[in-house]
């Protein structure tokens, strides 16, 4: 069904019910395993070329490790985690550019629109995700150079100095200019995924949108990501303590039987897998405490593995919906900021370009009119 928008802060609480859906959920679960295997694989191999000891490392970190010690005293160690580090964030956008064409879509009132059109799409537009960062990182780079290089020229005997003078106010612009590529680089993470999303739009179109919004729209984009945010949090909330009436119900009936213990495997499951990050905090997917038992005793062996593995893929999937939202917001949030610097309803526009496209391949109603008259016409004669 499709839905009108208001076009205004209204429609920003629309991202709680957009973002819970079991499509674009999976699309982030998977990117979250996905990514996490990437970070298991890159930290490790940094550790490997540091010359950690393997036992030790995986003893503190287990699948969630942590570089640091002797990790950051090797180059190659610290390179093969920028190389991750740049795969996982590309991985994440390209999981937000799914999900906000299949917002956009839904809007629209494509309540079919799958994560298989989704990642059809994504191939055919993912270069702005990389070429956007590349291209201001770029630019900030060259204003940076041109100031070393006036430093160079403010070396020069007597006329230096004077140089460096005059040129001052110009290059306090272009230092402006460099913070406001920053701010755009920052924000590029979320609004490049919805401006391809729902233009589907090429890499100068997105930097132009990108650099129009934050220059147009400035406080709109900062109460909307706010407003946003309470939605988040408050939606979250409400979904933790879902979960935590879910898996108290699932593990008092199973406990009857057979005992308590399966509470306690599924809520330190975060801790068991990646104790250097959470340490003893075992309330994540469980933040009432109704599963854990003060007598019961963790299981062990290939059920106590198997049970830890589906407590943190319950941990995942609320991180996932989280996620969801997000993506939903932002491709909101754009539609709403286009709408209002340009006039323009992208959902209108979307759905001019496909009857363009139908009467291209079809033709017009008019043209099939005449057609059909014609016929009739020389089936008389």
């Amino acid at each position: 069904m499709k839905h009108e928008l208001h076009f205004d802060y209204r429609d920003i609480p629309l991202c709680s019910s957009y973002g819970f859906s079991a499509r674009k959920i999976w699309v982030f679960f998977k990117t979250l395993v996905i990514t996490w295997i990437m970070w298991i694989v890159f930290v490790y191999m940094g550790f490997l070329a540091a010359g950690e000891d393997m036992s030790t490392a995986w003893e503190r970190g287990r699948l969630l490790p942590l570089p640091g010690g002797i990790f950051w005293e090797s180059w190659f160690a610290s390179v093969l985690m920028g190389i991750g580090l740049l795969l996982i964030l590309y991985m994440i956008q390209a999981a937000c550019l799914k999900v906000s064409r299949i917002t956009f879509e839904q809007i629209r009132g494509d309540d079919f629109y799958s994560g298989k059109d989704a990642s059809g799409f994504l191939s055919e537009n993912y270069k702005p995700l990389v070429a956007t960062p590349i291209a201001i990182i770029t630019g900030i780079l060259l204003v940076l150079l041109g100031g070393w290089i006036l430093g160079l020229v403010g070396n020069i005997p007597a006329a230096g100095p004077v140089i460096i003078a005059v040129l001052t106010v110009p290059a306090y612009g272009f230092a402006l200019l460099v913070i406001l590529a920053i701010l755009a680089l920052i924000a590029g993470f979320r609004l490049v995924p919805a401006i391809v999303g729902t233009t589907h739009g090429d890499t100068f179109e997105a930097l132009f949108e990108l650099f129009s919004s934050i220059t147009s729209q400035p406080w709109r984009l900062v109460f909307y990501w706010m407003l946003h945010l309470v939605v988040k949090i408050i939606t979250v909330a409400v979904f933790l303590v879902l979960t935590s009436l879910a898996l108290g119900i699932f593990c008092w009936t199973v406990s009857i039987p057979m005992g308590a213990g399966l509470g306690n495997t599924l809520v330190t499951a975060p801790q068991y897998f990646a104790p250097e990050v959470f340490g003893t905090f075992s309330s994540i997917i469980d933040p009432l405490g109704l599963t854990l038992s003060e007598t019961a005793i963790a299981w062990t062996g290939i059920a106590g593995l198997l049970a830890r593995l589906s407590g943190i893929s319950i941990f995942l999937i609320i991180i996932s919906f989280a996620m969801s939202i997000t993506g939903s917001a932002w491709t909101i949030i754009y539609l709403i900021i286009r709408h209002r610097k340009d006039g323009e309803n992208l959902l209108q526009r979307a759905d001019d370009e496909e009857f363009r496209k139908f009467e291209e391949e079809y033709g017009s109603a008019d043209e099939s009119k005449r057609m059909e008259e014609q016929k009739e016409t020389e089936k008389d004669e």
